[in-house]
């Protein structure tokens, strides 16, 4: 039976696995992915061996930002399902020990909710204060704050003469935190979905809570609305709510550097037991394109692994419903996807932390290569590339760095079968041409697929206390293709080594590593661990014992 209260940090030793309700399974046919289509798949998501979904929004929504702009918390858009389907779903994952966290977003709402359909119609209503306003200045915009969906941060609204802030979309209007009553209401959603089974919540865009109360132009646009000073106040009311509940948090804080992340998931008085952090996915530079450096990588992740060391607990991911896949912008998704994909999933699954996988990531899928703005649904793409042609970019440039970057990379249905196997209706965005090949039904037939290489990391993982506790540290090749690295507890570790690149390496096992046991690779070959010869995109895990 699972119990939170018993457990407290259940969430420490497990395995995290993201589902986009939209794109995973389509019970009835529509184009749809929805709720029924979830549970049908729960003996899929329980043969990974993990312990916990993470579900991206499907509550009441007009579906402007994919659900991310939530027009009512406590009930569930009609394309997903019911209320009754929700239930029904957390009953059947808890029947197989899988915990179920929910995507809470609480920076901003929909402008049809009804909070903000009252708070737009006088200055004099309950809920005005419930959002930000500011009266025009010389008869435009307050300040100079943008919008990270592009133009204003400011929308007009003619009724009380007043502008309202939204960091994203101007159907997304900012909740104004400075209110108690905005933290009031929150809290009887939190818990509401606590007295229905909820076992945590992932916090979006949780970071942004605070906003410069001067309201005065900014020169970096940050100091407008990220990790504002005074955010602390309302994290910790919010962190009172979620541990009263006994739930697990997750918060979004993209630029939140390690020295302050430290107070945010410090063990005994943060507000959250972990935060994303997208240092590593160069989560801000939206639509760059480029090859990422090894280098870069292996100090990122490792300032974030020394950072928290004995303070807080890391998230480990490398794909979201955000980030394009992660075999086409770390790895080589040509023909070296299998090999890329793995090598991939053993640098990052195995450090200190708890690793999420996202849905598709366990099959090697790839980005997706749109050749018509028309094939893409992410508003923020589409966005992109009136504002690319109106500075004069050719369309082919710009598709190029969609191809690359464009949230709908990770938003394609799920890939079941040859056939695809995610509807028997033309989907809501397109699949990947090539679901005839890389799919869930293949990947169980081939005991070498990166679906059974995720699932030897995650049985791994969870069966070895040294993987749970024991420190890493890194090894330093100062190179730009290998990253090695150990988990080790009491003189005993394991020893990780891929190299993360299209081209052979060499690597040398120095003689302080003794009784060296090979325990997972991706390739066929054996090898000399005091003089390795690594193939583009090899990866070796070895147990050993120290002098």
């Amino acid at each position: 039976m699972i119990s939170n209260q018993q457990d407290p940090t259940w969430w420490q030793n497990a395995v995290g696995y993201q589902i986009y309700p939209k794109s995973f399974y389509d019970s009835n046919n529509d184009g749809i992915g929805d709720l029924p289509g979830i549970i049908e798949k729960i003996p899929y998501i329980k043969s990974l061996g993990v312990n916990f979904v993470w579900l991206s929004p499907f509550f009441a929504s007009p579906n402007v930002d994919n659900g991310y702009d939530v027009s009512d918390y406590e009930d569930i858009d009609p394309q997903y399902g019911t209320l009754d389907d929700t239930f029904k779903m957390i009953k059947q994952f808890h029947q197989n020990d899988i915990r179920v966290v929910f995507d809470l977003v609480i920076n901003y709402t929909s402008d049809q909710h009804h909070w903000f359909q009252e708070a737009q119609k006088s200055v004099d209503n309950p809920y005005h204060d419930f959002y930000i306003w500011r009266k025009p200045v010389a008869g435009k915009v307050p300040n100079n704050w943008v919008s990270l969906f592009g133009g204003s941060a400011w929308t007009y609204n003619a009724a009380t003469d007043e502008y309202y802030y939204h960091l994203f979309a101007k159907q997304q209007p900012d909740l104004n935190w400075e209110n108690p009553k905005v933290h009031q209401a929150v809290k009887q959603i939190i818990d509401w979905w606590a007295e229905h089974g909820v076992d945590g919540f992932r916090l979006d865009a949780i970071s942004h809570l605070k906003k410069n109360q001067s309201f005065a132009d900014v020169q970096d646009q940050e100091a407008a609305m990220n990790n504002v000073f005074g955010i602390e106040k309302f994290l910790d009311e919010l962190s009172t709510d979620f541990k009263r509940n006994h739930l697990m948090t997750v918060g979004e804080a993209g630029g939140v550097p390690v020295t302050r992340a430290r107070e945010w998931v410090n063990t005994k008085t943060g507000y959250f037991d972990m935060i994303f952090q997208f240092d590593h996915v160069s989560f801000w530079e939206k639509f760059t394109v480029g090859k990422i450096d090894v280098a870069m990588l292996r100090k990122t992740l490792t300032n974030w692994q020394n950072g928290l060391e004995g303070i807080g607990w890391n998230t480990l991911f490398l794909e979201n419903h955000d980030l394009p896949r992660a075999v086409s912008y770390f790895g080589n998704d040509g023909d070296m996807r299998q090999q890329s994909a793995t090598a991939l999933a053993m640098m990052y699954f195995l450090m200190k932390g708890t690793p999420f996988i996202y849905q598709g990531q366990e099959l090697g899928m790839t980005n997706v290569s749109f050749d018509n703005i028309d094939q893409y649904r992410d508003l923020d793409s589409k966005r992109f590339y009136q504002e690319e042609l109106a500075k004069g970019a050719t369309k082919a440039e710009t598709l190029f760095k969609l191809q690359k970057k464009s949230r709908d990379n990770a938003r394609t249905p799920m890939q079941w079968t040859s056939t695809g196997g995610f509807s028997n209706h033309q989907p809501w965005i397109e699949m990947n041409p090539n679901h005839q090949t890389i799919n869930v039904k293949n990947e169980q037939a081939d005991s070498n697929s990166v679906l059974s290489f995720y699932k030897r990391l995650t049985t791994l993982r969870l069966s070895d206390p040294v993987l749970l506790a024991g420190k890493y540290q890194l090894i330093d090749t100062h190179d730009h293709q290998l990253y090695v690295y150990t988990r080790e507890s009491a003189r005993k570790g394991y020893l990780i080594i891929t190299n993360l690149s299209d081209t052979p390496a060499a690597y040398q096992v120095t003689s302080d590593f003794q009784n060296l046991e090979l325990v997972l690779t991706n390739r066929s070959a054996e090898q000399n661990p005091t003089a390795m010869k690594l193939q583009p995109w090899s990866a070796y895990l070895y147990k050993y014992e120290r002098k």
